[in-house]
């Protein structure tokens, strides 16, 4: 799940899908908007390139069409209209936020957790299933560890939070601690 997505990725997104599911290849372009990104994240020579402010657009699409050269024709003509508009920063905005709506066309709702100690397998399983049974939808859990977390653990799914790690409580006492006024006098 990405973090915040840009809306004018969102704005990308939101068009590609709906053309997407009119076709009825949603998940082909899903597919093929991840597998773009993964080979940006595995080729350096290639996302400097494209990055290249120097580089004219026009070169810019032409090479994007030879890596996209399988891929669905509605994916690759999204990628190159970000090109043409000098747009291609929203590339990894408009797949994160594409995933989403793949997601969501598939009643999948994507799920981050933090945690202070690595999960094991079946502790993931036990998560996905609480979580499923909760919201009605299918979780796909993904898992990090932040040790300063403390203990407990953090849940992100699309715009919602729930912390429940030892490391917030310690900073509610901590501020409860600051506004509590102490007794003066005999009080004390």
């Amino acid at each position: 799940m990405a973090g915040r997505v840009d809306p004018a990725g969102r704005v990308y997104a939101s068009a590609l899908y709906q053309a997407a599911a009119d076709a009825g290849k949603v998940q082909e372009v899903d597919g093929d908007l991840d597998a773009l990104i993964s080979t940006l994240g595995e080729n350096e020579i290639l996302l400097r390139a494209l990055v290249n402010p120097a580089l004219p657009r026009e070169a810019k699409a032409r090479v994007l069409s030879r890596v996209l050269g399988q891929a669905d024709p509605l994916a690759r003509n999204a990628v190159l209209v970000l090109a043409h508009h000098g747009r291609l920063e929203l590339l990894v905005d408009l797949q994160a936020a594409y995933a989403e709506l793949a997601a969501e066309d598939e009643q999948i709702l994507a799920v981050e957790v933090t945690t202070a100690v690595e999960l094991t397998k079946a502790d993931l399983d036990a998560l996905a299933k609480r979580i499923s049974d909760a919201v009605g939808r299918q979780a796909h859990v993904t898992a990090s560890v932040d040790p300063t977390l403390i203990g407990g653990l953090v849940l992100r799914a699309r715009n919602v939070l729930v912390d429940a790690s030892v490391k917030r409580r310690l900073e509610e006492l901590r501020r409860a601690l600051i506004r509590t006024p102490l007794p003066v006098g005999s009080e004390a």
